[in-house]
C-alpha cells in the first residue's frame, strides 16, 4: 500500500527564509549567470552563453519580465557607446565596463 502525498504549505520556520535562484543558463532569466554589469534596476550587461560577445539587456516593464537585449557588441568601445546613447550607463556602471578587456573574445582566453 502506498501512501499518497499531498502538497503543504511550507513550515513557519522556512515562511521568513530568502530564497535565491541557482545559476541559469538562459541570457533571460533574473539569476543568468554570466551578468557583467547591473547598469540601473531595469538595465544590464551579459556576456552571451558562447562569450564571444557582450548584450545589453534591458528588463521588460511587466512584473516578473524577462531580460530583452537590445543590442549586441563584440568590443568595449561599441558597448560603451550604446550605453551612453541609451542613457542606461551610471558611474559604477561605467566603471565595471571599463574594466572589460577590448574584444569580447578576449574573455575566453582569460
Amino acid at each position: 500500500m502506498t501512501k499518497t502525498v499531498k502538497n503543504t504549505p511550507p513550515s513557519n520556520d522556512l515562511r521568513r527564509v530568502d530564497v535565491t535562484a541557482p545559476p541559469s543558463h538562459r541570457e533571460r532569466d533574473d539569476a543568468y549567470r554570466n551578468v557583467v554589469a547591473q547598469l540601473a534596476p531595469r538595465w544590464r550587461v551579459i556576456v552571451c552563453k558562447d562569450g564571444i560577445q557582450w548584450i545589453l539587456q534591458r528588463k521588460e516593464a511587466s512584473h516578473g519580465g524577462p531580460w530583452r537585449g537590445v543590442s549586441y557588441h563584440t568590443n568595449r568601445n561599441g558597448l560603451l557607446r550604446a550605453c551612453g546613447s541609451l542613457e542606461a550607463l551610471h558611474s559604477s556602471g561605467l566603471e565595471a565596463l571599463e574594466a572589460l578587456p577590448d574584444c569580447a573574445s578576449q574573455l575566453a582566453k582569460k
